[in-house]
């Protein structure tokens, strides 16, 4: 994690660094347009396998994953609208989630000739045993800054905790495609050597050199 996936896109992820992004959620539901700046994910890396158990003859698996403590920190400048009346927001933010379960199962589908691998369904259940909000500038007043956070990580909580089914439906119909058009052509071979690091021939049937890691430096 700490090189990421080069092969399959990934940048990396312990921790995983942002410095510039621009945000632009404009619907019915919810407006938020503004930016974030030197972003940092932290514990990516920090995570015990409960379970991870794959089927070859039936081509599907299942898997369960602990993280921890995931928590991140970066700068932010926001434009809300909250009943009808735009505000603008800046300040530091800082934000975890602890106790961070993903779970599921997926299964696959392999072409009779040349081996190409193609992802039929993931299912993903995600639950949080907790969720820890430090963002300043909601308010100029200390004590209602601290009651929007608590708002904030009750609505985080909640929103995790009473929709894994939902997040199962968003995975299959968003996920799954998605995967499907960057796997194209690989075979599993393949793909496993990537994500290990190396081995496997790339999707085009040239063998790929496995290149060392060497984590970038901390800013």
């Amino acid at each position: 994690m700490p090189c990421g996936f080069p092969g399959l896109g990934i940048p990396p992820l312990a921790p995983l660094k942002i410095a510039h992004k621009e945000l632009n959620i404009d619907s019915d539901a919810l407006m938020a347009i503004g930016e974030i700046n030197d972003f940092r994910l932290y514990g990516l890396n920090d995570f015990d396998i409960v379970q991870l158990r794959i089927q070859a003859l039936l081509r599907k698996g299942t898997f369960e994953f602990n993280w921890n403590h995931v928590y991140l920190e970066t700068d932010y400048v926001m434009t809300t609208k909250v009943s009808g009346v735009k505000m603008t927001r800046k300040g530091k933010a800082k934000f975890a989630l602890k106790d961070l379960n993903i779970r599921g199962g997926f299964k696959y589908s392999m072409g009779i000739l040349g081996g190409s691998i193609k992802l039929n369904y993931f299912d993903l259940y995600i639950s949080v045993g907790e969720v820890k909000s430090e963002i300043s500038g909601l308010s100029k007043i200390p004590i209602i800054n601290r009651k929007l956070n608590q708002v904030i990580e009750e609505w985080v909580y909640l929103a995790i905790n009473d929709n894994t089914e939902n997040v199962a439906l968003l995975t299959n119909g968003y996920l799954v495609p998605a995967v499907n058009e960057m796997i194209a052509d690989m075979t599993l071979g393949d793909i496993l050597g990537m994500v290990g690091g190396g081995g496997g021939s790339g999707g085009n049937g040239e063998s790929v050199e496995k290149v060392p890691c060497v984590p970038p430096e901390e800013d």
